[in-house]
């Protein structure tokens, strides 16, 4: 899959243009950029998606702006060590120690967020960018002719620049410029060389925060636009496999051929609007109460399904322990039910007989269900069908459970599935 050469660079463009404005814009302005283009096949994101993406790319940058600082931190105290100034690190370093502790502290509480909107603590950003000037000032008051805390300002402009776009970076370099002139006050070099210096600085903050911006965004709306893809083929082949399970079994079952067909066709009729009422209940069911709210689900199915069968001639002898399933998600429940309904609609189709066990029971914390037939058997060794690999297999797999499928040629089979109780 590649992306296209030249959507990619429209959105690059978008995404710079519109950080460029930000700072214009009113407070109730919608979120920061929006994608213009995708990935090629991958559909875009928009309306909710990108508001959540526009905050997950906020959270990046504003947990790598705090990792950046506590990083300097030490270090700026590890020069003052090494150029041999005692007093001026026992002055600064309790400050740099509550510097320090409140950039952890807002990384805890970042971290334990999905998302984070930069736009909604505006305020906090300013003031954290004003007790950056402060500090610094205060620094070079303490220690002359060093700047101990311009490196730990490039990060509060960094969250300046995410929350107020490119407008708001290049105004707080701006204002960097008379704090340059306070720190000269107390001795720190002020010629043109050593001002710029410290203004390109802040300035490669401001191109970092928007390249970060940019590539944080390009990535995560990748990987949604992935992950919504996945989605919905997830959703599509469990309506492939709930349509095979229960429309095209129902189906296939009133258009089996049978002998008594001819001679008694009155009670063919009945069984099949029998199976036809089982079907629509259970349908009925399903749209009325989607999440169940029976104390054991499990048990309840399996009985359900034994009653359905019966209804196409299958004898089901059933044996469930007591509270076997009963904790069980209802993904897991919903996987374990379609398996055992392929593998009873399979015995009714294919094995050549009318019995059959089902047995379910909990063995190492892991539900283990068994259905056991004796009929004609098949060879396994070939390639298996739709209704065993997709409605049994996969469809276990997906629930982190696991399923076997044993058949002996005028044995019978026995299918095995086991799932996380």
């Amino acid at each position: 899959m590649t992306v296209d050469s030249v959507a990619m660079p429209a959105m690059v463009f978008a995404l710079l243009t519109r950080a460029a404005v930000a700072g214009a814009a009113s407070p109730q302005r919608p979120p920061m950029w929006t994608p213009v283009a995708s990935a090629e096949s991958l559909g875009p994101v928009g309306g909710a998606a990108a508001a959540v993406l526009h905050r997950q790319t906020s959270r990046c940058l504003l947990l790598g702006a705090l990792a950046y600082r506590v990083c300097v931190l030490p270090v700026a105290m590890g020069l003052l060590v090494v150029r041999g100034e005692p007093v001026a690190l026992v002055t600064l370093l309790p400050v740099a120690a509550l510097l320090l502790a409140a950039n952890v502290a807002a990384i805890i509480t970042v971290h334990r967020r999905s998302t984070v909107d930069l736009e909604r603590v505006r305020g906090a950003v300013l003031v954290d960018l004003a007790v950056a000037f402060g500090v610094n000032v205060v620094g070079s008051a303490v220690v002359p002719h060093t700047e101990v805390f311009w490196s730990y300002l490039a990060g509060a402009v960094v969250l300046v620049t995410g929350a107020y776009g490119l407008v708001g970076g290049v105004l707080a370099v701006l204002l960097s410029m008379p704090v340059q002139l306070a720190t000269a006050a107390f001795g720190a070099a002020s010629d043109r060389g050593t001002l710029a210096g410290r203004a390109g600085w802040l300035g490669l903050a401001v191109v970092v925060a928007l390249a970060a911006l940019v590539i944080c965004g390009l990535s995560l709306h990748l990987a949604m636009s992935y992950g919504i893809r996945a989605g919905r083929e997830a959703e599509q082949a469990r309506w492939l496999r709930s349509l095979h399970d229960t429309v095209l079994q129902t189906l296939e079952a009133i258009a089996l051929h049978s002998a008594a067909d001819e001679t008694a066709s009155a009670v063919q009729l009945a069984q099949v609007r029998a199976t036809a009422r089982v079907q629509a209940a259970r349908l009925r069911r399903t749209l009325d109460d989607p999440g169940g709210g029976r104390d054991n689900p499990l048990a309840d199915g399996l009985a359900e399904l034994v009653e359905e069968l019966a209804g196409r001639g299958l004898r089901v002898e059933l044996t469930v322990a007591d509270g076997a399933g009963s904790r069980m998600s209802r993904p897991g429940r919903d996987a374990v039910l379609g398996g055992v309904r392929e593998a009873l609609g399979n015995v009714a189709k294919h094995a050549g007989i009318s019995d059959v066990v089902v047995r379910a029971d909990e063995e190492s914390s892991a539900l283990v269900v068994v259905v056991r037939d004796h009929g004609c058997g098949f060879d396994v060794a070939g390639r298996p069908g739709f209704g065993i690999r997709e409605s049994i297999v996969a469809r276990l797999r997906e629930v982190g459970g696991k399923a076997t499928v044993e058949s002996w040629p005028g044995r019978g089979t026995r299918v095995t599935l086991r799932v996380p109780a």
